[in-house]
């Protein structure tokens, strides 16, 4: 089958990493591949992942339509940021494709889109939503704020689905908006990730009982990491005070790598901000943490890339009973309660403390699980699944979106081609493979 894959390549991008691994799984399984990164243009000079195939951009337009027409299928890797994206949202709009959708909220992505279509954009918005959220989408200060009005009444995930033949997404919570959007099939895989550092592992010392317990943060530091929960979790024991030391690494802005010095010294907890590191500096961290802390809230993602990769080091990892993190089984990973994140979180780290012996046996059943469960052999083998199930429905999707205009334009209800009396003589058309 020929893949044409758009998708941000940029070193710096977990979805192009997660990609690049599934490109080279499609690959070796004798499939052809071309990729179309898809970054602002300021960005689309910069180093790529390896990729195994070539790889042109989303702005050289006559030989991406070239690609177009002689693929079977377009996959567009789609994530809430318009840097890393706008090239999907370009394309989307002249040829749709299947969307691997990493985020169930992607009003950040919009935004961007939004601020040269700004008409369009609020008839977007108008039309999945109300003309009441189209006034307030714009008129929301500050990013917190936004993600809190906008992240349940108009998250636009509607918006990018009802521009796919279908969509692959990693988790089922927040699937009700894609299955409602999505006219083609919609399927949940696992995503496909790797703990290319884990080589290196072999340079951690066993841990000496005495040492502090290593808590760790990885991740550009920002309110739904919850570090400062972390804080208070561990400056609310006298023990974890002694026991604990916390470590942050990753993008940090000035202001707020002041304002968590403050209030860690101010609660006498020990903290290491290492800021943003190269992927040795990166792997090694985590080589060396006893713990790791993936709570988010709120939690936006369809997967997240830093608690797999933590369970694929053998970490024992400390996740929010939200979103995704909610789908993980309960015997490879440490769920807290939202509502009472700081107790559950004091609660954990103390038997953590009295216990580690149970840091290598939950991080071990958590690698080996994460080892079969997110491999891209999967993720290729399944994208490959659902080409197959596109290509089948496509000519029916044609069909009835032909049929949908017809009874609009005689002022019908378009929904009457939701009753099955309607979609049922549809189905000759699954039988015309168009390839």
């Amino acid at each position: 089958m020929k893949f044409l894959i758009f998708t941000p390549a940029i070193q710096t991008s977990a979805i192009g990493r997660m990609t690049s691994l599934v490109t080279h799984a499609l690959v070796s399984q004798k499939h052809e591949v071309v990729v179309v990164r898809t970054e602002i243009i300021g960005l689309l000079n910069t180093q790529t992942h390896d990729f195994g195939c070539d790889v042109t951009s989303w702005i050289d337009t006559s030989e991406v339509q070239a690609s177009i027409e002689n693929a079977d299928v377009c996959i567009h890797q789609v994530g809430n940021s318009y840097e890393f994206h706008q090239g999907n949202i370009e394309w989307l709009a002249r040829s749709s494709g299947i969307i691997c959708l990493h985020d169930f909220f992607l009003g950040h992505l919009f935004w961007g889109w939004a601020q040269n279509h700004t008409e369009q954009a609020r008839k977007v918005l108008s039309t999945y939503y109300s003309n009441e959220a189209a006034e307030r989408f714009f008129n929301i200060s500050g990013n917190e704020a936004f993600i809190e009005l906008t992240k349940d009444q108009s998250p636009m995930t509607e918006w990018i689905c009802s521009m796919a033949s279908g969509v692959v997404t990693h988790s089922n919570w927040g699937c009700d908006r894609v299955l409602s959007s999505c006219p083609g099939p919609v399927r949940v895989v696992p995503l496909a990730y790797d703990c290319p550092g884990l080589s290196l592992a072999g340079t951690k010392q066993k841990r000496v009982p005495a040492t502090k317990l290593k808590l760790l943060t990885i991740g550009h530091v920002n309110p739904n990491k919850r570090v400062e929960s972390c804080i208070k979790a561990i400056a609310a024991n006298p023990t974890l005070r002694e026991a604990v030391s916390y470590r942050l690494v990753g993008a940090i802005q000035p202001d707020v790598k002041v304002k968590i010095l403050d209030l860690a010294q101010s609660h006498g907890v020990d903290i290491e901000i290492s800021g943003e590191v190269d992927g040795t500096t990166l792997a090694l961290a985590i080589i060396d943490a006893d713990i790791i802390s993936c709570l988010r809230w709120p939690s936006l993602e369809a997967a997240s890339a830093s608690a797999i990769e933590a369970m694929l080091y053998g970490k024992t990892t400390i996740v929010t009973n939200t979103g995704f993190y909610s789908e993980l089984p309960e015997q490879y990973v440490l769920k807290i309660n939202h509502d009472k994140e700081i107790e559950e979180l004091e609660a954990t780290l103390l038997s953590l403390h009295a216990n580690p012996d149970l840091l290598d046996v939950k991080g071990q059943q958590a690698q080996e699980w994460a080892k079969s469960t997110f491999t891209a052999e999967n993720y290729a083998r399944q994208l490959v699944d659902m080409s197959t199930a596109c290509i089948r429905t496509s000519s029916t999707l044609k069909a009835a979106s032909y049929y949908a205009g017809i009874l609009q334009g005689w002022g019908a209800d378009t929904n009457l081609l939701q009753n099955n009396e309607s979609l049922a003589p549809l189905a000759i058309f699954n039988e015309i493979h168009p390839h």
